[in-house]
């Protein structure tokens, strides 16, 4: 088995604000949310593609996790096909596996139920990692929303990582 898992960095796209979760092995290394909201719309992909690069560049994980996004843009969601195309690009070019879910699918693994709503996720998720605990009860739907975000960035990662066969190390 392998003693320092390497990280899976896991993102949660999209155009106001994006999750991000940083999980090696059984550890929470770092969550949070990038905001977008103050960033003209044309410096959003930009602002991405920066923020990417510091992710990597700090944890160096080798599986980059992303919630499945439509190809085709949708009337409330139009920038996310190109956000999308930016991190796809992005994964490809720095080498790393790329690997994408639904949002069901995560939610069935994590919960028990793909149906289960983003509430029933970040309770389940808390009792694991207690460290998020602080970001589960906000004084604001506004707050709670945002933090969601990351919520669903580490409920990626904790997918993948129950997906993946245990490695062998040497």
């Amino acid at each position: 088995m392998q003693r320092n898992p390497r990280p899976v960095l896991a993102i949660d796209p999209g155009m106001r604000e994006i999750g991000y979760a940083v999980l090696a092995g059984k550890t929470l290394i770092s969550s949070g949310v990038l905001s977008l909201r103050t960033v003209p719309h044309r410096g959003r992909l930009a602002k991405v593609q920066e923020a990417l690069v510091a992710w990597i560049r700090a944890y160096r994980p080798r599986v980059l996790v992303i919630e499945h996004m439509p190809n085709r843009p949708l009337d409330s969601i139009a920038g996310l096909p190109a956000l999308g195309r930016l991190v796809r690009r992005f994964a490809r070019r720095r080498r790393l596996s790329l690997a994408t879910y639904s949002a069901k699918t995560v939610r069935r693994t994590v919960v028990g139920d793909g149906w289960a709503g983003k509430r029933v996720v970040a309770k389940t998720l808390t009792a694991r990692f207690p460290g998020l605990r602080v970001h589960l009860t906000q004084d604001r739907k506004w707050k709670e929303r945002y933090w969601q975000n990351m919520f669903d960035a580490v409920a990626l990662a904790l997918h993948h990582q129950i997906q993946q066969p245990p490695s062998r190390g040497r």
